[in-house]
């Protein structure tokens, strides 16, 4: 197993990753012994006014993690692709930009913890520095990231 995987899986056991597994946040799609580095599956729960389904899968890419932010894709396990356009989460407000199927680079989000999406923004550094990738960074970050975008309402609510 390479060092990126060896850490990955490593995150997927630790504390944060788990809790946010236990509040139905996020999780594995499958098993960890299933994953094929470096791609590996996982969902994260969403308001049903965003999927109609209350959460979405997504392929990540994850060579080089965490040295290197990773990048992901809404995918569609069913058919073993990237999800249809039709079906991305459905955002509006400060969120809509996320689940851009219509940016240059289609498979991945329009975030600043994806990889693919830093290049050529650097400007984010300075704008989303919570969300702006680092190397100490987990999956987690990406995770809660994505989470805080398809639930706004809920996070509003925890601020009140």
């Amino acid at each position: 197993m390479k060092p990126d995987e060896s850490l990955f899986k490593a995150h997927l056991e630790g504390a944060p990753f788990q809790s946010g597994l236990d509040a139905g946040k996020w999780g594995l799609h499958g098993e960890a012994k299933d994953i094929v580095w470096p791609h590996p599956i996982l969902w994260v729960a969403a308001d049903k006014s965003a999927v109609p389904a209350a959460r979405i899968c997504l392929r990540f890419t994850a060579d080089g993690y965490s040295a290197q932010a990773p990048t992901a894709c809404p995918w569609d396990v069913v058919k073993n692709l990237r999800l249809e356009n039709a079906l991305w989460p459905k955002l509006s407000g400060k969120f809509a930009k996320v689940f851009r199927h219509d940016w240059q680079i289609k498979d991945a989000l329009y975030a600043p913890c994806d990889r693919a999406a830093m290049s050529g923004h650097e400007g984010w550094k300075q704008q989303f520095p919570f969300w702006w990738w680092q190397p100490h960074f987990t999956i987690v970050k990406y995770l809660g990231f994505v989470h805080h975008c398809l639930n706004p309402l809920r996070h509003e609510d925890a601020l009140a």
